[in-house]
């Protein structure tokens, strides 16, 4: 039994590590919806990049709070 009680513990940090590179992939995403949104000729083609970068933020909160749990046993406190 002992060493699946060690590989638990040995795969948490691997776990962490993968929530975070998620995370900052989806905050690259989401830098790059807005820069065409920035740029966009129409005010639909504007909230459209402008939505979907506000749901890769989104995902990168939850990605980070998730490997904030696995790493401390915490997470974001909700307002």
């Amino acid at each position: 039994m002992q060493p699946d009680i060690n590989e638990r513990t040995d795969a948490r940090p691997d776990l962490a590590s993968s929530a975070q590179a998620r995370a900052d992939n989806a905050r690259e995403r989401a830098l790059a919806a807005r820069q065409p949104a920035d740029q966009a000729t129409t005010e639909y083609a504007r909230r459209s990049n402008h939505r979907v970068a506000d749901l890769h933020d989104e995902l990168a909160v939850s990605h980070e709070d998730f490997a904030r749990r696995i790493r401390f046993g915490g997470g974001r406190e909700e307002a």
